[in-house]
């Protein structure tokens, strides 16, 4: 039974993840593994190209950490103001949503989406609330956002 050395271009379950180089049956390898596209044979200038994209995608990604850490300082300094009205108790008629705060945010003329608005519930209290924005998966924000009754 001949064997041959792929390069997994996918996880593929029990076998792998994408960029390890594993050993397989020759009939796995070209009747399954190679036609879905889950691998290739691990030529010398398969795994020289693999290699090369991988730096590139770590480059790109260093690239899109120092851009979002920038952005990190700029959105740490603002600070948002939402005047709601009171019901007869005094309590704030409704809540600030994380949506709403995103809103306020590309009304700015930032591209922030209400995915990376790190608010449980909306703010239900009146005052100053410090409210995290992950724009990377290492880097988040600090924004202060303030609620105030309407007069």
């Amino acid at each position: 039974m001949k064997q041959v050395s792929v390069l997994l271009l996918q996880d593929v379950p029990k076998l792998g993840k994408a960029g390890d180089i594993v050993k397989v049956r020759w009939g796995y390898a070209k009747n399954y593994l190679i036609p879905k596209g889950l691998a290739q044979e691990a030529t010398p200038s398969v795994l020289k190209r693999w290699e090369n994209e991988r730096k590139m995608k770590e480059l790109s990604l260093k690239r899109r950490k120092k851009r979002m850490e920038t952005l990190a300082k700029k959105l740490s300094g603002e600070r948002l103001l939402f005047v709601l009205k009171t019901n007869e108790e005094g309590k704030p008629f409704g809540s600030v949503s994380a949506k709403d705060v995103a809103d306020k945010l590309k009304e700015m003329g930032y591209d922030i989406s209400r995915s990376q608005i790190l608010i449980d519930e909306g703010l239900t209290e009146f005052g100053t609330h410090e409210v995290e924005v992950r724009l990377h998966p290492e880097v988040t924000a600090k924004v202060k956002v303030r609620l105030e009754a309407e007069k």
